[in-house]
């Protein structure tokens, strides 16, 4: 029997150019969404465009842990008293590290079925994408900060 009998609708393969030009406007965006607070409906874009690609490509992509690590920052940088500044600097660099390895791990780990050249510049566009929402973050704790230093 015929696997075309079985499956009255196979798969539409991915169309590459399409891919390609997501992945690079992912990047794209993640650099623009890198500028703090300026940069985040660029950043949502990021993530939009890198599961939307992650979709069409077959790619099992986990951004929880990614997306744990930045919201654990964000709520210790809320709460951590400010006379203690040190230990927020190294928490921050530890989860960026975090970050980075997480990043890595999972470009190295999964392997899409459908081939896109330009996958290196979606997981690039993800990362300054999530610095970018970070930085933010931190520019209006340090605003509100300096408001009620006055």
């Amino acid at each position: 029997m015929n696997a075309a009998v079985l499956d009255p609708h196979p798969p539409v393969p991915a169309d590459r150019v399409r891919v390609i030009n997501r992945s690079v406007r992912c990047f794209i965006f993640g650099v623009i969404g890198a500028i703090p607070c300026f940069g985040l409906s660029m950043a949502w874009l990021a993530f939009k465009l890198f599961r939307e690609t992650a979709v069409e490509t077959g790619e099992r992509v986990n951004l929880i842990p990614l997306q744990f690590c930045s919201f654990s920052l964000i709520v210790a940088a809320a709460f951590t008293p400010w006379e203690i500044p040190n230990i927020l600097v190294t928490y921050g660099l530890l989860m960026v590290g975090f970050q980075i390895l997480f990043l890595r791990q999972q470009y190295l780990k999964n392997a899409p079925p459908e081939w896109n050249p330009a996958r290196h510049l979606l997981y690039w566009g993800i990362g300054l994408a999530n610095m970018g929402v970070l930085l933010s973050a931190a520019a209006v704790l340090w605003a509100i900060y300096l408001v009620n230093q006055q």
